[in-house]
């Protein structure tokens, strides 16, 4: 990591839990997510921060609170914004906590304008017992929630009851046994947790300025490792309208407020691709149960060769006009006489 300065207070090794945080000018916010993550990981590990491109305090605050705190970690200091914005930050503090944290321990990873819960990290520990890489829940926070516009709510109250019935499908057409419900669609850096070894197979987080989670996770599943987009792990999450990453949360809730027809998120599909996707990706499970690898070599071919599947994100007036059709195919789901009839 050329140009960045490493602060060790302790813990040589042995971790069983690593928390990881990239951090840019958040003074405001670094101390409250300091304290969480410290009081989610008493006794089981570290924390690892970075502090890349920051303009404020936000470095002179991190350090003083880890010389006066009794949580052992690492922090560094990348003094320019590196051209990989979030994702490259994210990668040198996951690799840092690499040499830190034992071979069968966990690395976790959240962000510095969010608070995890108290029993964040034992959650994340639970839900690897029966996948590799778990996707927590990240909630607004709600007292900065109830401050903004009403039109944010409105709209995305729509987003909700879409991703709701994107997943009371894929439940009927693709059950996944390591991730039942409940469950989300997202994979949000602010909530992630994985064993190094998936970290080191799947090749790190990419260097991406925004979206590196979800990329990461994309690799992870088609690498053949068990991704679980859990409820239990919880973090919440600032509500700002000015963020520091291009793309981010920020950015979504001020172009709810800004723009006539905003952009909806890019995890949504019009009605017939989502339930296209969720059978295929069903049938071909079915077929390729037990082997976790050749299900994910087998989706990569059947999606790259159905054009209804290409991606492309849909504006929030196309939301509106394709709920009424899947909430009746998912009531049509639902009414057969089972999930596996439905399935056929």
């Amino acid at each position: 990591m050329s140009g960045t300065e490493r602060f060790d207070f302790g813990g040589q090794g042995g971790w069983q839990a690593a928390v990881t945080i990239p951090a840019r000018n958040e003074e405001d916010r670094i101390l409250a997510c300091l304290d969480a993550a410290a009081a989610a990981v008493s006794g089981r590990g570290g924390i690892v921060l970075i502090v890349n491109g920051s303009r404020d305090a936000t470095l002179r605050l991190a350090r003083d609170w880890f010389a006066r705190g009794d949580v052992p970690g690492l922090l560094l200091d990348h003094p320019e914004p590196p051209e990989g914005g979030v994702g490259w930050a994210r990668r040198q503090a996951a690799q840092a906590a690499l040499s830190r944290v034992a071979p069968d321990g966990m690395i976790a990873t959240t962000d510095a304008d969010s608070r995890v819960a108290p029993d964040w990290i034992s959650a994340n520990l639970a839900e690897l017992r029966r996948a590799d890489l778990i996707c927590g829940l990240v909630e607004p926070d709600p007292e900065e929630g109830a401050r903004l516009p009403e039109i944010i709510g409105r709209r995305g109250a729509v987003e909700g009851e879409y991703e709701a019935l994107t997943r009371r499908a894929m439940a009927l057409l693709d059950p996944v046994p390591h991730d039942p419900a409940p469950a989300h669609l997202n994979a949000a850096g602010a909530s992630l947790a994985f064993r190094p070894a998936l970290y080191r197979d799947v090749g790190g987080f990419p260097p991406l300025p925004s979206s590196e989670d979800r990329a990461f996770a994309a690799r992870a599943e088609a690498r053949g490792w068990r991704v679980r987009h859990a409820t239990a792990p919880r973090v919440i999450t600032s509500c700002r309208m000015t963020g520091r990453v291009t793309g981010g949360m920020a950015d979504t809730l001020r172009s709810r407020t800004t723009e006539a027809d905003p952009l909806v998120d890019g995890l949504f599909e019009p009605a017939r691709a989502t339930l296209l996707r969720a059978r295929i990706r069903g049938q071909i499970r079915s077929a390729c149960r037990h082997d976790p690898a050749a299900f994910a070599a087998a989706w990569l071919r059947a999606e790259a060769a159905e054009p209804l599947l290409a991606r492309r994100r849909m504006r929030l007036s196309e939301l509106q006009a394709e709920l009424p059709a899947l909430h009746a195919a998912v009531e049509a789901l639902e009414s057969a006489t089972t999930p596996g009839m439905a399935a056929e």
